[in-house]
């Protein structure tokens, strides 16, 4: 006697997935850089070639354990990346990881659209991320760059 298939769950044919919930989500690639960023950033190349800041490109696992600057426009959080924040030159996107220990002004940082990022180069969870030590405000710091060159 033929035996006929059966979608339903049950003791014999039990359900891959409990809830729709469980299902997980189909990978995605990481985050590429916005066209518009290098435009966003092209004002403050002068005080990040000042602050001997190297684009996002260069982070490699090459530079693993090196003390880097990098500035750029800050995104948001990839629940998928590592890190407290993203931020994109238009060259690369690289996640920005901020210790448990860190002081409460260090985060609060992070709540600026531009950002200089001082740190050390780390791997996490196989992503290059930039651990910050120091994170100030580009546009600050370009009109203090401007008040200074000016005199």
């Amino acid at each position: 006697m033929a035996v006929r298939l059966s979608r339903r769950a049950g003791p014999g044919h039990p359900a891959l997935f409990e809830p729709s919930l469980d299902i997980p989500w189909p990978p995605r690639p990481p985050a590429l850089p916005r066209a518009s960023a290098a435009i966003d950033v092209e004002p403050f190349r002068a005080v990040l070639a000042a602050a001997e800041a190297i684009t996002v490109a260069e982070l490699s696992h090459v530079a693993l354990g090196r003390s880097v600057t990098i500035g750029g426009l800050r995104l948001a959080a990839d629940p998928l990346l590592p890190g407290d924040a993203l931020i994109d030159d238009g060259s690369a996107v690289a996640p920005l990881v901020i210790s448990d220990n860190a002081a409460p002004t260090l985060r609060a940082a992070l709540a600026q659209r531009f950002l200089v990022a001082t740190g050390t180069v780390t791997e996490r969870e196989g992503f290059v991320t930039l651990e910050a030590h120091d994170v100030r405000d580009l546009r600050q710091l370009n009109r203090d760059w401007k008040t200074i060159s000016r005199r």
